[in-house]
């Protein structure tokens, strides 16, 4: 699949004169009748620089307008997330990719779509949530966690000259839905009982209780130790920071 981007025209009549100052490097499509306005197309030949120069005949004195284009081979692709992520088991979550040349320019997101990008997953407990039938992904991709585990993921983009380009590795935990236990408890004034969190991130993560009504019953905001107080009833909330953070919450009866 061959590369092409639209320039846009903007003002002036629809007598357009287009042409190229080096055909090596780019080749113009003339759109259809009722586009040459607007636009023109233009595909990719070879590596290098070309000046477009569109030159409208319909006004007088014909006024000209150029544009620098300039085709270059991707020498870096990056994925754009942190290096340890943490997704529920079953939830999905969504990654831009962003590829350049070392003189620090970057390619329009649509000029992804030609790079032959793939995925490369270490252990099969996330996926690929396909978009079509397509040779290869663009500038967007697509992760389902399926089993509990951890992993590693990158992607890779093919050069003009066939040279493969790989962005960094991604480490990937995937978490059992966090639970506050026990689901429910009844407990005397002056009695204490510490709750645990099921499930939930590991990686670079940590929790905070807390209680919405502490003249019922407190807890400690690390250790989840909670302390019955008076008669009545609660919520008691944990709340996981870290990579992928997740708010829960649960109804405490003392």
């Amino acid at each position: 699949m061959r590369s092409q981007v639209d320039l846009s025209i903007i003002g002036g009549s629809c007598f357009l004169d287009a042409a190229v100052n080096d055909s090596r490097v780019v080749d113009l499509i003339q759109p259809s009748d009722g586009l040459r306005c607007m636009r023109v197309t233009v595909a990719p030949k070879g590596l290098g620089t070309a000046v477009i120069t569109i030159k409208d005949i319909g006004l007088t004195p014909p006024l000209a307008t150029s544009s620098l284009v300039q085709v270059s081979d991707l020498d870096w692709i990056r994925i754009n997330s942190p290096e340890e992520i943490s997704i529920m088991e079953g939830s999905s979550q969504s990654f831009d990719l962003i590829a350049g040349v070392d003189d620090g320019s970057v390619f329009d997101s649509s000029q992804l779509a030609y790079m032959n990008i793939h995925l490369h997953v270490e252990s099969p407990i996330i996926n690929l949530i396909e978009d079509g039938d397509k040779s290869g992904l663009g500038s967007n991709i697509i992760i389902k966690a399926k089993h509990l585990g951890v992993t590693t993921f990158h992607v890779s983009a093919r050069q003009h000259s066939g040279r493969e380009v790989f962005s960094q590795t991604v480490k990937v935990e995937v978490y059992e839905a966090p639970r506050i236990h026990p689901e429910d408890i009844f407990l005397v004034p002056g009695a204490y009982f510490v709750l645990t969190l099921k499930g939930g991130p590991t990686m670079g993560a940590f929790v905070e209780y807390g209680s919405y009504d502490n003249g019922t019953a407190a807890i400690h905001q690390s250790t989840g130790r909670l302390f019955a107080l008076s008669p009545g009833n609660t919520t008691i909330v944990a709340t996981v920071f870290g990579n992928g953070d997740c708010h829960l919450s649960g109804i405490w009866y003392s």
